[in-house]
């Protein structure tokens, strides 16, 4: 099966709380595109991310909003910034990075911060028919001029989900992959 890859750059996931101590009481964010799993989208606010000796301006809000606030950075970032952020698996909050989150009308400080593990979104079914289940670790193999084969991508299988095998743009960029290219399942 060849799965399409979907690229993700640092990003920010918050919830309805934040949302109003960093925008204002009442707001809504707004929708700027949709982006690779149903009901989920880019907004077009940005945020300012710092700690403790650098910051990155004009982080991506995803929507919608979710339980708890969480920053999506690459390991790169985690030299710039002067962190130390766990990768991990999006939704998987405990034990995350002291980050602060800036925007004019306000900011918040907290354990925020984490590397996104790469993972593979499927339906129920079509893990049966690959032969994995929600929660493996899988190997995908990528061709190219400059092959590779991802390991440790995690199975994230659901019924509402889309086809995709997510890479943050540092893996994108190391391996040649961009929008529109496939990865294979290694047996």
């Amino acid at each position: 099966m060849r799965i399409p890859i979907w690229i993700s750059n640092r990003h920010v996931h918050l919830s309805p709380s934040d949302v109003e101590k960093i925008f204002g009481k009442w707001y809504q964010l707004k929708v700027f595109k949709d982006i690779s799993q149903p009901g989920q989208y880019a907004c077009e606010e940005t945020v300012t991310i710092e700690w403790p000796k650098w910051k990155i301006e004009h982080v991506r809000v995803v929507g919608p909003t979710r339980k708890t606030t969480q920053v999506e950075i690459m390991v790169g970032d985690n030299f710039a910034l002067w962190t130390n952020a766990p990768i991990k698996i999006s939704g998987d909050v405990d034990n995350l990075e002291y980050i602060k989150i800036i925007w004019p009308v306000g900011d918040i400080y907290g354990p925020f911060a984490m590397v996104s593990q790469r993972h593979l979104h499927c339906t129920v079914q079509e893990a049966q028919e690959m032969g994995i289940k929600n929660g493996d670790s899988i190997q995908l193999h990528v061709w190219g001029i400059r092959a590779v084969m991802f390991e440790n991508v995690a199975v994230r299988a659901k019924d509402d989900y889309a086809l995709d095998f997510h890479i943050d743009i540092e893996e994108a960029n190391a391996a040649g992959v961009k929008p529109g290219d496939r990865a294979e399942l290694t047996k």
